[in-house]
């Protein structure tokens, strides 16, 4: 599959990536992830009003359904967590089409932005259970990267270099916030334009992306 993205441009040889026309090294500088999340959906980067709409929506996008916090139960301990993620992503869609019938084609960007949302605290929910751990619920005071480590860590997460970590993982997350054109991201575009549910096509994202 390939494709001109208006998004993302890459030249591996001169080290040069670029989101919307804005420098990586700028935007992993002075914006955190969800500000570079909604320059990606959006164009722009946001002011200060709508960055704080945005976080406001995917605070109220960011609870996990009941039957999908029960699927990853439901799995041996054992299991690798890519089965779990797939299987989240089918839970997901399942509701999806319970609520929406065979629709795909909403113009608004909510469905995308409650997998935006949620997919922190599921892979806590999966990490944790593998792990043989409570899970922990969000808190929606701390920024996305801090809620996913505390998700991830609990208490351990809270000691003096918790915010340095944070701070980083916010910055590995902008930089793999688009993937372009890797097997992946094919694989979601792929099954897409056959007119499936997003939610199906993650899962055949996650399944491309389990490979070594």
């Amino acid at each position: 599959t390939s494709c001109s993205s208006a998004i993302t441009f890459i030249d591996g040889d001169k080290g040069v990536l670029k989101y919307r026309g804005h420098s990586i090294a700028d935007l992993a500088e002075n914006n955190n992830f969800t500000a570079v999340i909604y320059l990606l959906l959006y164009g722009e980067l946001p002011n200060l009003e709508q960055h704080k709409k945005f976080l406001l929506k995917i605070e109220e996008l960011s609870k996990v359904p009941k039957q999908v916090v029960s699927v990853v139960k439901a799995f041996p301990k054992t299991a690798h967590p890519m089965s779990i993620l797939i299987a989240c992503f089918a839970s997901l869609s399942a509701l999806y089409h319970e609520r929406h019938g065979n629709n795909v084609n909403s113009e608004d960007l909510d469905f995308g932005i409650s997998i935006i949302a949620q997919v922190p605290a599921i892979v806590a929910m999966i990490y944790r259970h593998i792990n043989d751990q409570e899970f922990i619920d969000a808190n929606n005071e701390l920024s996305y990267s801090e809620n996913f480590l505390r998700m991830m860590f609990g208490d351990a997460f809270d000691n003096d270099k918790s915010a340095l970590f944070a701070k980083a993982l916010d910055k590995i997350f902008t930089l793999h916030a688009d993937h372009e054109q890797n097997a992946s991201t094919a694989a979601v575009r792929l099954v897409g334009s056959a007119g499936s549910s997003l939610f199906a096509s993650l899962s055949a994202g996650v399944a491309t992306l389990w490979g070594p």
